[in-house]
Parts: C-alpha cells; structure tokens; sequence
C-alpha cells in the first residue's frame, strides 16, 4: 500500500469492510477525521441531530446492514453517543465508533482546555467507554496499523462494539507503506470441532417426542437465519420466537407456531413450549420481556446455543461456528411428517370486517394493532420503539421478508426515532415504517428533519395516548406528574423539521385512520400519522406483562390482564 495519512488508513479500513456512511457530529478535535470522510468519494458523511441520534442512527445501520460507523469529538461528544454505543453492545452489533481526540502534544503538556474537565488528564473518557465496547485503542503513529487492524477486526468477530481514538496531529501523520487490510467476518469460536456437538443435538431431537426450536438474536448475530430455516425445513421441525426475536425468520412459515411470552399472552404456545420434551435454543435470550416476567417453565433437556457460549442440559461446551454446527446438524436430523401451521396468536381480522371495530368510534388498543398488522407490506423495515406500542404489535403477523427491529434488552427510550433512520440510510429501497410514542418521540424528533435532508420517505406513526403509558401501568401511581409530557402538535411537526410536501394526519377514529393508513399506503412522500387514544388505553400483551410485574415488585396492577376469549 502506497503512501498514506492515519486518518486516510483508517477511512479505508472502513470502505474495506463496506462501510460507505458514518454518522456523527464535527467537533474541533475531529475535523481531521470529518475532514477525510468529506473529502473521500466513497463514503458519505451523515450528520445527525446531536450525538446520540448518531449512536442511535448507527445501531438501526448496523442491524440492516452488518457493521456501521460513528464518529464525535471528544469530550462531551463521545460521552453523549455512550448510552447508544452502550446499546449497540447489547445487541451484538458491530459499530466503529471513532472519536477525535487533542493533539499529542497538548495532552503531554497537560494543558486546561475545553472539551476536558479541567484536570489536564486526556484518557478519562476512553476508560469510560471501556466497558461497553469490545476493544478501545488511542492511535499513535507507531501504532496505528497495527491498531486499526486489531480493533476492527475484533469488532467483525466478536459483533461489538469498538472505540478507537485518534489524536489530530496523529490524524494527519504519514504511514510510509502501510499493511494491507485481511479483515474476516466470521464470528469468534472456541473450538472448530462440530461434529461431537451435532451428533448429540442430533440424538437428542430424534428420540424427542415434541421438540421444538426456539429462534433467537444470535442467528443474526452469526449471519446464521438460512442454516436454521434449512435446518427446521429438512426435519419439518416446529419453531417459535420470544418478543426480542420477532420476525427474525419469517412468521407466514408454516412450521411457525407463534410468539412465546410465557404465561402473559398465547397461553396455548406457552404450553406447547412448556410440554416440549427437547428444545433446541437457537441464540435466544432468557430476558425478563422475553419471558413473560420470568413466568415460562423450561424443560430439563434443552440445548442453549449462542455465538460465545453453548449450553446443554446445564454443562458448559465450548462455542463453536454458529454456521457450521447448523450445517453439520441439518442431514443427522430425521424428517417429521407432523403438520403445524398451527399459528394461533389471537387471530387478527381484517379490520373492515371486524363489527366491533365501528368505523366512528374512537380508536382502541383492540381497534388499532388489527390495522397495523395489514397495513404491513413484504419486505418492510419496521423499527418499533421499545413500549406499548411495540408490544402492541408483537402478536401481529409480519408479511414474507418484513423485518421487526426493537431495543427490547437495552430498552433506551427515544432510540426507534434515529434508528429507523439509520435503518433508511442503510437501505433506502425497502419501506421504513417507524412506530413509536410520543414520549419516546420528543426525546429524539430531531432526526424527522434529517430523514428528509437525505431524501428519504419514511412512514412514522406516532402513538399520542398524553404520558409514557409504559411507565403508568408499571409504576406505582400512573396519574403521578413525571408520566405527564408537554403536548405538541405533532402532525406538525414535519414541516417544522423541513419536510414540508410530507402527507401529515392526525387521527382519533377508526375512519379516520382508515384513510390514513389508505393514504400511506400509496403515498410518494414521506408519511407522518399521529394516533391519538385515551391514556390509558394498552394492548394485551403490555397489560398482561404488567400483571405479572407489578405483583412481583409489590404493586398494584393498574390495567385489567386481557383474557385470550377477548381475542379469539
């Protein structure tokens, strides 16, 4: 390799791993880093809003597209971006996340200068962020090759995040002949030996009577979603997902027997889980919103698989390839001719159809979810904020190829705004659909002027039900004042940000969000619905959750459990 500045090194590292968009916001100490992006023609510069839209941003990227970047200055920059960083950590995404520091020799010196707190020390804040990204590095030009190389290469295996800080004056450095890049994708393994694993997974589903996989994250962590539905498609196997993993394979399959939530919702899939004699895990995690509060019963024999550990009947194997142990298993399973299309998630009908949605009433939990779930089309992006309005859509039936993204372990609240953007940058040619409530909403709206800067057309629907509603049905008092939100005009919001020839509705009855959703569905522009219900109005699954939490931590359930008749 020819020639090049550090900076120039490290903006290549990035294309050669197909990142061609970083998101961030320029500050001094990086305009070097700012300035190389902008000056190169094979990666775009993505300004957000203020850092963690750009975190935010760069998490919804990095789940469409693999691996995403991000860049801030130092000092309040970064730590600003932490909480998103610290998410994307969560959830097993690969994001560079770039910071530009002070030049080396005003940090020898000590100096006091803005950015810092004073104390004339420079490596506080990358200790910081020590502890939610895989691996951290502060470049010098001694050891920039080999740290650029490392670090991203460990942010490809492990699907972490990493930090990398690099000084102005290094920035701008030159590298004589610097290495030529040999990243891999493929994930960190223990052990290379998959045959000993499949053979006793293998035995175990075909002397099971009722197995069942259950499909998780870590498929997509390991890029592993094919092997699986080939896997379950030979052996003709019946699986099911919790709330984190919704859609991760496709739920019109028919070996798709729905959403398992333990005893808050789908009693009959609770049972069929519970009642299983072999449960094959595939990556999913055993989290409180994932589980039902913790209320499903597991059985003795079941075989954990995730990208980092592997778990079978209580005793540790060491991990190997998610891919290949998938591969190797699939011709050792013996094919069933059970029939399961058995999917019985409380069956939503087509709203039109349904008398006890009157087309004049106002809009309901049981009115509205049915009407989402058809408005959905093949191959849509739909990033629902993590809260009632996410799990107000986790008993819809996602359409073949339509992708279901939410923050369900991190749970930060405002991230399904930017990250639906992140998500709309990282494929403009699918239909972004972004759901999300307005508490969660005025946290982040800033990046509605940035999803038309960049020429996108997203549809938002926004849920006004005047307060987080999440909050009200788990805390103690629901009507005590920090569940209160300053009301907006939110239908008019989008010309506010700048996206004037946006189609922008409010709508409080069933007709009338009939018409938007019928709008929506053809419209050429960018989509802004506002929904407006009564405050406490909440979906089943959320009402349900919360009659198991609330008891748990010695509180009043706040709105009545809705019983599955309700839904038949």
């Amino acid at each position: 390799m020819k020639e090049i500045t550090v900076v120039q090194y490290l903006i290549n590292a990035l294309k050669t791993i197909n990142i061609h968009h970083v998101f961030g916001v320029p500050g001094d100490f990086a305009f070097p880093i700012n300035d190389a992006i902008c000056e190169d023609d094979n990666i775009e510069w993505i300004g957000s809003s203020n850092e963690l839209n750009a975190s935010y941003a760069a998490d919804g990227y990095a789940r469409i597209h693999g691996v995403a970047a991000l860049c801030t200055t130092y000092g309040p920059g970064e730590l600003s971006a932490l909480c998103g960083v610290a998410g994307a950590y969560s959830a097993h995404l690969p994001v560079i996340f770039i910071t530009g520091m002070p030049s080396e020799k005003v940090m020898a010196s000590h100096a006091l200068i803005h950015h810092t707190l004073g104390d004339g020390q420079f490596g506080t804040f990358a200790k910081m962020a020590d502890n939610v990204v895989e691996a951290s590095t502060i470049l010098t030009v001694d050891n920039a090759e080999k740290e650029i190389n490392r670090v991203i290469q460990l942010a490809l295996s492990a699907k972490r995040p990493v930090y990398i800080a690099l000084p102005e004056d290094v920035a701008l450095s030159i590298l004589p002949a610097p290495q030529e890049f040999n990243f891999t994708f493929e994930p960190q393994t223990g052990s290379d030996d998959v045959i000993q694993l499949a053979e006793l997974i293998a035995y175990k589903i075909n002397n099971a009577t009722q197995p069942l996989i259950m499909v998780g994250e870590h498929l997509r962590v390991c890029h592993a979603q094919k092997q699986a539905l080939r896997l379950l498609e030979k052996a003709n196997l019946p699986f099911s997902t919790m709330f984190a993993d919704k859609a991760l394979l496709d739920e019109t399959h028919p070996n798709f027997i729905g959403l398992c939530d333990g005893k808050v919702i789908n009693k009959h899939i609770n049972d069929y889980v519970e009642s299983s004699d072999f449960i094959l895990n595939l990556g999913a995690l055993f989290t409180d919103f994932n589980t039902g509060a913790f209320t499903i019963q597991w059985p003795e024999d079941i075989a954990n698989i995730y990208q980092d550990k592997i778990n079978i009947n209580k005793r540790q194997h060491p991990p190997v390839n998610f891919c290949r142990l998938l591969e190797t298993l699939t011709p050792l399973i013996h094919p069933r001719t059970n029939t399961y299309n058995c999917y019985m998630g409380y069956s939503h009908l087509e709203p039109a159809a349904n008398t006890e949605n009157n087309h004049n009433d106002l809009i309901t939990a049981h009115s509205l979810y049915p009407r989402l779930e058809t408005f959905f089309k093949e191959d849509d992006q739909v990033i629902a904020e993590t809260g009632t309005i996410s799990m107000g859509l986790g008993l819809a039936r996602l359409p073949k190829g339509a992708r279901f993204e939410n923050q369900t372990l991190w749970g930060s609240i405002g991230w399904a705004t930017p990250a639906a953007f992140g998500a709309a940058i990282a494929n403009p040619s699918c239909r972004t659909v972004l759901l999300t409530g307005e508490g969660s909403h005025q946290l982040t709206v800033q990046e509605l002027g940035q999803f038309h800067r960049f020429g996108l057309k997203p549809i938002v629907i926004v849920l006004n039900n005047n307060g987080y509603l999440i909050e009200r049905i788990l805390c103690k008092d629901p009507m005590i004042n920090y569940n209160d939100l300053c009301q907006w005009n939110y239908s008019q919001l989008p010309q506010a940000f700048g996206a004037k020839d946006w189609l922008s509705m409010k709508v409080t009855t069933n007709a009338e969000l009939d018409h938007a959703l019928e709008l929506a569905s053809t419209a050429t522009t960018g989509v802004y619905i506002e929904i407006v219900t009564a405050m406490m109005e909440t979906a089943a699954l959320a009402a349900n959750l919360a009659s198991q939490l609330n008891p748990q931590r010695g509180l009043q359930v706040h709105v009545p459990p809705v019983q599955e008749k309700e839904f038949a």
